[in-house]
């Protein structure tokens, strides 16, 4: 909406209209009282709001770290919008070779943290950014070797987490973790 509109213009907040009216007469600028103007001043209103929805959006930029190991189906390492980074969960892969790292969780887990540390890292983060993680095992009696390795990570003001036991993780994996982070 702007000071061209013939008849309306926006109040302080700018999303309600008002009428304009003569000073002198007391009378509506550029309408007369009736159902179409009633009609148009709606009209007006959601397009004042959806423009304000539109300006205020946040775009979605796509995160691919060159230090990451390939992604193994059709998704994104991250994806940022706003001022969060949302990380796709990270399995214990090999960046130079792409291969599941052999070992017992404390070693998998560690592989996980140093993948998902890849991606905070080419955003210009640390692990003191992450506000949300998620621990995906295939075994909770994995629980206390992969939270021995977790806290080497997460040293302050962890974030909040969920652990859950899952069947089965992509190529064998038994630990998968992803995050959410705050710029």
């Amino acid at each position: 909406m702007n000071s061209t509109t013939p008849g309306f213009a926006p109040d302080r907040s700018g999303v309600r209209l008002k009428p304009i009216k003569n000073r002198r007469s007391g009378a509506v600028s550029g309408c007369t009282p009736c159902r179409s103007a009633l009609l148009c001043r709606l009209a007006l209103a959601g397009k004042m709001i959806r423009l304000r929805v539109q300006r205020f959006m946040a775009t979605k930029q796509i995160i691919k770290p060159a230090k990451s190991p390939a992604a193994v189906g059709p998704y994104n390492h991250a994806v940022r919008v706003g001022d969060l980074l949302f990380c796709a969960g990270q399995i214990p892969l090999d960046p130079a070779t792409g291969n599941l790292v052999a070992g017992d969780i404390k070693v998998q887990t560690e592989r996980v943290l140093e993948n998902v540390g890849a991606i905070l890292e080419d955003q210009k983060l640390t692990f003191a950014n992450v506000v949300k993680s998620t621990v995906f095992l295939t075994n909770l009696a994995d629980f206390a070797g992969m939270n021995e390795v977790y806290a080497k990570f997460f040293t302050s003001d962890c974030p909040a987490r969920s652990t859950i036991q899952v069947a089965a993780l992509p190529k064998g994996a038994n630990v998968e973790i992803e995050v959410i982070a705050h710029f």
